[in-house]
């Protein structure tokens, strides 16, 4: 991490884990951070499909699924890739030495730090069940970034940490939108083959009209 960006990162890390430490706010973090935990976040993900896919239900499910994994291959990759050590660790030292301090909820973490799982599992769902369901999006985004806050918040990860998540997640969203739905079967949508030929004359259609 070149030194001016962690200098930003630590100013930054200190300003919303310390500043920002509250009583009344600390279980607000933590609820928000479980909802960046698969086991919380794929219930949650089942509902929205249950509610809102109705005959697409085995498209959006298999969408969901390649999302997820290309989200968790790009994030573990990086993460032993760059085997960024946690704030706990990076602060030890000022810690020992009574200069600083690190406000922790749940598990004292030490490395693999970069980038955060949590935001790229949120933003991942967030992405594509926006893009599925656009009523859902602006919910959605707003618990994601809620999620990504609270990582810095609980101790856990650097701002950077959170954004290069949310990038990922963003990333993995749109590859399962814009590259894996257009290759899935139609019937998996819920339409019939009728609907597919109807829909390709209208494609023939319009192309002989442009020429």
């Amino acid at each position: 991490m070149p030194e001016g960006l962690q200098k930003w990162d630590d100013a930054l890390f200190l300003w919303v884990n310390n500043r920002w430490e509250s009583g009344g706010l600390d279980p607000v973090m933590m609820a928000a951070t479980d909802l960046g935990n698969g086991g919380y976040l794929y219930p949650i993900g089942i509902l929205a499909m249950i509610v809102f896919a109705r005959t697409a239900f085995m498209r959006d499910a298999v969408l969901w699924i390649a999302a997820s994994l290309a989200g968790l291959l790009l994030e573990g990759s990086l993460k032993h890739l760059v085997a960024r050590p946690r704030p706990l660790e990076h602060f030890s030292a000022a810690i020992r030495a009574g200069q600083t301090r690190v406000h922790v909820l749940g598990p004292h973490l030490h490395w693999f730090s970069f980038p955060s799982g949590h935001a790229t599992t949120a933003f991942c769902a967030a992405v594509l069940f926006g893009g599925l369901y656009p009523r859902l999006l602006w919910p959605f985004l707003v618990l994601a970034t809620m999620t990504g806050v609270s990582r810095v918040y609980v101790g856990a990860h650097f701002p950077t940490d959170v954004l290069a998540g949310a990038l990922i997640g963003t990333v993995s969203g749109l590859f399962a939108l814009k590259i894996v739905r257009p290759r899935l079967p139609l019937r998996w949508s819920g339409a019939t083959s009728a609907d597919g030929e109807e829909r390709k004359g209208q494609d023939d259609v319009s192309k002989n009209t442009a020429s």
